[in-house]
């Protein structure tokens, strides 16, 4: 009686790691912008700045 042999089992993949979503090109993925603080009705610049959130990405750093 002949026997047969079996097909050697299929090598398991490791999964690939999941893609990083870019960073957003206004706040270099950090989320927060610096604009300068405006005072007066003729609206001048001071030399202070305040943070904000990110308008194009709204805090996350992703695009």
């Amino acid at each position: 009686m002949s026997t047969t042999k079996k097909p050697p089992a299929p090598r398991r993949r490791s999964a690939k790691p999941a893609s990083a979503p870019p960073s957003c090109g206004t706040c270099a993925g950090t989320g927060e912008t610096a604009t300068t603080v405006r005072v007066g009705r003729k609206r001048r610049e001071i030399d202070a700045t305040q943070t904000a959130l990110c308008p194009d990405c709204f805090g996350t750093g992703t695009a």
